[in-house]
């Protein structure tokens, strides 16, 4: 199974962004995710660690991937969205990151998702870990 690699590398009191990489360490995409709030669903990022990853379509989110095995956390999937307010725990793709109404946003997400829909398999591994930006 393919294994990828979520660093965490900016933490604010609003926002985490990270950069994720493939199996080669090439950077697929950037990434935003709620600031860790003692694994508080819906409210804090999930905790670092190893996941497995399938592809999931629900009834607002249509093919994306859920990251299953969390501890205490069920529903957190990688999809489309821009700002803090849009993750609910889950994990957020874009280009790049920006402002957006004056908040730390990831940009480009509906285009990266796709990018994403078009290169990543329907099931993988994930690494989240913190790595602070250089």
């Amino acid at each position: 199974m393919l294994q990828y690699h979520l660093e965490r590398k900016i933490y604010s009191s609003s926002a985490i962004l990270g950069i994720w990489y493939d199996h080669n360490k090439k950077e697929l995409c950037r990434t935003l995710e709620n600031p860790w709030v003692r694994n508080i669903i819906k409210i804090s990022c999930i905790p670092e660690g190893k996941y497995h990853c399938k592809k999931f379509t629900g009834k607002k989110y249509k093919d994306v991937w859920i990251i299953d095995n969390v501890n205490r956390r069920s529903y957190i999937l990688i999809h489309n969205g821009n700002l803090e307010k849009h993750t609910q725990g889950c994990v957020l793709v874009g280009s790049n990151w920006g402002f957006l109404q004056d908040e730390l946003a990831v940009l480009n997400s509906r285009k990266t998702l796709d990018k994403l829909r078009s290169i990543l398999p329907n099931e993988f591994e994930l690494e989240i870990s913190r790595k602070d930006y250089q």
